[in-house]
């Protein structure tokens, strides 16, 4: 059965304050685990009883290029993630430098499934995760970067579909979620409404959650929901997303 996470972004001030009363928010709105992100900021046995104090497991870490565009520091970084129980090191973001044009996103993709299987032989997983820039045209062709990726990646590679930020661009994300067949193991589910934009929240919004949910749990091979929430008041709309994210699950 799929489980529930909260990108540690969505709480970011009271994590970089206090790790710890971050963590019980996360614990107390009913989550199962938290996605993280950016640079360690602390040791692995430090993060991992953190995890274990809360009852949280770790559902991912959106991964820094510098970490893992280099080998080896990936390979620091895997011993890292084992500790903690990590098998998820999702790529939030490339380097301008792979997203000019097509023959630049397909050298992404290149550069991705050489990741991928450096983490394969731990049995850990990257990926891709979505923002605005992977659902606009690139010049002089009909692609999005988003489909350059997917179809040019392998199976290992997630697709981490980003919900508002694909709405936000004017495309339906459920209908990109239905191109890419079982590639959806962790999925972001941030809100999005088109009079209020990001200022909204699960259920209030104008993504088919229905939709959403009912594709990943039949086709996407989907084993975390992971909301991520930016807008004021996060302790209380954290909460309020996921209670109503769970009326479709």
């Amino acid at each position: 059965m799929a489980k529930t996470g909260l990108q540690i972004y969505s709480i970011r001030d009271i994590y970089f304050k206090n790790p710890a009363e971050a963590f019980k928010i996360v614990k107390d709105s009913g989550y199962d685990a938290v996605d993280m992100f950016g640079n360690i900021s602390m040791s692995a046995e430090e993060l991992k009883k953190l995890l274990d104090d809360f009852g949280l497991e770790c559902c991912g870490w959106h991964t820094p290029w510098d970490y893992s565009g280099r080998s080896d520091i990936l390979e620091a970084f895997v011993s890292y993630n084992k500790i903690i129980g990590n098998k998820y090191l999702i790529i939030p973001g490339l380097p301008g430098n792979y997203m000019e044009n097509k023959d630049t996103w397909l050298e992404a993709a290149g550069k991705i499934n050489e990741i991928a299987a450096q983490l394969k032989k731990h049995g850990m997983y990257t990926g891709m995760h979505s923002h605005a820039g992977e659902f606009k045209k690139l010049d002089g062709t009909d692609d999005y970067p988003w489909d350059i990726i997917a179809k040019n990646t392998s199976e290992d590679v997630v697709l981490q579909l980003d919900m508002g930020n694909t709405l936000q661009t004017g495309v339906d994300p459920v209908e990109v979620l239905k191109k890419y067949k079982n590639r959806y193991r962790t999925i972001h589910m941030k809100p999005f409404s088109k009079a209020k934009g990001f200022k909204t929240v699960i259920g209030e919004d104008d993504i088919d959650w229905a939709d959403v949910i009912k594709y990943c749990k039949a086709s996407g091979n989907t084993e975390y929901f992971i909301v991520e929430y930016e807008e004021e008041d996060a302790k209380t709309g954290v909460k309020t997303c996921l209670d109503n994210l769970k009326k479709y699950l």
